[in-house]
């Protein structure tokens, strides 16, 4: 895992593969004599901070929290999903059996049962004149967040993720409006730096991270015109739309969540359509 600074007290821990899913790029924030952690990942083996905030509580962000005493902290929504397992299966439609035991060994999975809740908009002050802001991002899940450090001007996205297949927004507590409310959120901070945690960026020019919000976000318009396209072919429920190439490539690859991952989004677009 590589740190690379990103300003005065910022720092990005590059995960394998730019962060690719399953890997992913936290930050690590210093003020005083302070540290506090955005988010874990499957390249961190050791926490050097005194707090860790979860931007959400999806397994590619707790990775191994239960082995280290830091405390955790997480927006309320997400409070119930990291402190106890069938509830985060259930808010992620995971499968019980083997698949979930694998991803439960592969992401270091354990309930977070002393984590504390945040809420919108409240400060962490660092120390040394550095906060953390909490910028409520919801609809990726119901407590997906964002953090905005100062006086640097970095914002992290955490899981907006800038990627032109789009927001992802298949969980339990997932809503369509607000991803769309978030998404412009997102348009609207004007900083120094934009990191998110997979993939893309660091951002340091505002022109081009805009450009890739733009092509993040039109992939919810594809999504409503295949959706039309496919009602006008007669198929009227998210079953039958499955497979044809509303969120995944149709012959293109489709990981273990990519069915019950497409049903759900195509459900939120049927309800959001009437």
């Amino acid at each position: 895992m590589e740190e690379v600074r990103l300003s005065e007290h910022v720092v990005v821990l590059r995960g394998s593969g730019g962060g690719a899913y399953p890997h992913g790029n936290p930050l690590r924030v210093t003020g005083g004599q302070t540290t506090v952690q955005l988010d874990s990942s499957l390249d961190c083996t050791r926490w050097p901070a005194d707090l860790l905030l979860l931007s959400h509580y999806h397994e590619d962000h707790v990775v191994g929290l239960g082995e280290t005493d830091v405390p955790v902290a997480v927006h309320h929504r997400d409070l119930p999903a990291v402190a106890d397992w069938d509830t985060f299966r259930r808010y992620m439609n995971v499968p019980d059996g083997l698949v979930g035991e694998e991803l439960r060994r592969e992401f270091r999975w354990s309930p977070l049962t002393r984590a504390t809740a945040f809420d919108d908009d409240e400060v962490i002050d660092v120390g040394g004149g550095v906060t953390i802001r909490v910028v409520p991002l919801p609809g990726h899940t119901g407590g997906h967040c964002g953090f905005f450090i100062e006086p640097d001007g970095v914002f992290f996205l955490a899981d907006v993720d800038l990627m032109s297949f789009g927001p992802v927004y298949a969980d339990l507590d997932s809503r369509l409006p607000e991803v769309r409310a978030s998404l412009a959120r997102c348009a609207e901070i004007d900083a120094a730096v934009y990191a998110t945690f997979h993939h893309k960026g660091p951002y340091l020019d505002r022109a081009d991270y805009l450009r890739d919000l733009a092509a993040h976000t039109a992939a919810l318009g594809a999504r409503e015109d295949r959706i039309r396209a496919l009602l006008d072919e007669g198929h009227t429920t998210a079953g039958e739309m499955l497979g044809r190439g509303v969120v995944y490539r149709v012959g293109g690859r489709r990981p273990w969540y990519a069915d019950a991952v497409e049903e759900a989004t195509i459900e939120r677009h049927l309800a959001e359509m009437g």
